[in-house]
C-alpha cells in the first residue's frame, strides 16, 4: 500500500501550523480574529517536536526506515501523542507493513477519533 503524498504533507502541515507562527504573521499586530496564541506549557515538548519534524523530513526524503526511527521514538517519548502514531501508520505504509500500519492507525484513532475525519481516504474499506 502506497501512502498517498497529500498524508505526508498533511501531518507536516499540522505540526508546524501548530508549533510555529508563519512568515506572514511576522511584523502584524494581533486583530481580534485571530485565536491568541498558546501558552508555551502547551507547545509540545522539545524532544518530541524534533522526532515529529525529523520523521517528516525523513519522509519527504523518501527515507522511510529513518521515518519510522523518528516517530518510533517520538511514540516513546509521548505515547499519547496521536500524531507520532500517525506517523509510525504513514512509515509502515510506505514500507509495506500493512500490519503493523493498522495496529499504529488503530492508536492514533483511540488517541484522536478525528484522526479518520481528517483524511477520509483512510476509512474506506479496502478491496
Amino acid at each position: 500500500m502506497n501512502v498517498p503524498r497529500a498524508l505526508s504533507w498533511t501531518l507536516a502541515l499540522c505540526l508546524t501550523a501548530a508549533c510555529a507562527p508563519g512568515a506572514d504573521d511576522v511584523g502584524r499586530e494581533p486583530t481580534d480574529s485571530l485565536p491568541a496564541a498558546q501558552p508555551a506549557e502547551e507547545s509540545l515538548p522539545p524532544e518530541l517536536a524534533a522526532q515529529l519534524d525529523s520523521g517528516s523530513a525523513s519522509f519527504r526524503d523518501d527515507d522511510f526506515q529513518g521515518a519510522l526511527a523518528h516517530y518510533t521514538r517520538a511514540t516513546e517519548v509521548a505515547p499519547a501523542s496521536a500524531a507520532a502514531w500517525f506517523g509510525v501508520y504513514m512509515a509502515h505504509s510506505a514500507l509495506g507493513n500493512e500490519e503493523e500500519a493498522a495496529k499504529a492507525l488503530a492508536e492514533a484513532q483511540a488517541l484522536d477519533p478525528s484522526a479518520v475525519g481528517a483524511h477520509p481516504e483512510l476509512s474506506r474499506t479496502p478491496r
